[in-house]
């Protein structure tokens, strides 16, 4: 049984334009699914229908089997947790730790468990040493770290990233998506990234190509990223690995890596062939 299904979806913000149309999808448990596409091609609003802060105008919605309506969804928001775009805009408390236990006192955790749940998360993504620390000696991609803590401190089955790592340096984006990678690799969260970033598609095991509200592709990034052509025609791009590889096959050169590293040695070890 799949974990999210959603069934002829619509939506929109005026009665003139659809911005969601029609859209049908499951999510399996487990699943690290990619949503992509250009600005204003939906990808958000699918993220806040996902969680209810918007309502469907048809169709229908399923978390782990319970219909998304005014009687349901403060337990479907139970299980899903959103990390969102601006990292600034995420943080509560006055230190990280505070952060990340705002939501637990919200749930009136008992303090000693609340302190072993904190130290838990903020080890899972690399910030217990910085539990004292102020926001404002944070950088944006620490930020997104105790905003991801937080998340993960409650315990959810859905984690929703929105456009996570767009406001990041590429050290910060580094981080987190090596995060998003390992918390799919323990198999026990179900990931959905919003994003612009099509070099994170790759570590995805899925991906949801969206163009003008409806469903332009999904299948496996790597079957995907084979339509490089068609995904052009809808202002989206592929990796630059694949593009490297595709410039190097229009000069007779096949490779059989898709992975920097792997190209890089194949093509020296062809090189020193010579």
């Amino acid at each position: 049984m799949s974990l999210i299904e959603i069934k002829n979806l619509d939506f929109s913000y005026n009665e003139t334009k659809k911005v969601i149309k029609n859209i049908s999808f499951d999510i399996k448990k487990g699943d690290y699914v990619t949503i992509v596409g250009h600005n204003g091609s939906g990808k958000s609003t699918l993220a806040r229908l996902l969680i209810g802060l918007l309502e469907a105008k048809s169709g229908s919605i399923k978390i782990d089997g319970l219909e998304l309506n005014e009687e349901n969804v403060y337990k479907i928001r139970e299980k899903i947790g959103i990390v969102f775009q601006n990292p600034d805009n995420q943080f509560i408390g006055s230190t990280v730790r505070d952060d990340i236990a705002f939501g637990l006192e919200n749930h009136m955790i008992p303090q000693g468990d609340m302190d072993d749940i904190i130290n838990k998360y903020a080890k899972e993504v690399g910030l217990e040493e910085l539990l004292d620390k102020e926001p404002t000696a944070l950088s944006g991609g620490q930020k997104q770290r105790v905003a991801i803590a937080g998340v993960l401190a409650m315990n959810p089955d859905i984690i929703i990233f929105d456009e996570a790592t767009s406001m990041l340096d590429p050290r910060g984006k580094k981080d987190i998506k090596d995060i998003m990678a390992k918390l799919h690799g323990d198999g026990s969260f179900t990931i959905i990234s919003i994003t612009h970033d099509i070099e994170e598609v790759l570590q995805s095991s899925d991906c949801i190509v969206l163009n003008q509200g409806e469903i332009f592709m999904h299948d496996k990034p790597s079957e995907v990223f084979k339509h490089a052509d068609e995904l052009r025609k809808i202002e989206l791009d592929i990796p630059f690995n694949l593009k490297l590889k595709e410039a190097l096959k229009k000069e007779h050169i096949k490779l059989k890596g898709s992975e920097i590293d792997e190209m890089v040695e194949e093509l020296w070890r062809l090189h020193s062939n010579h």
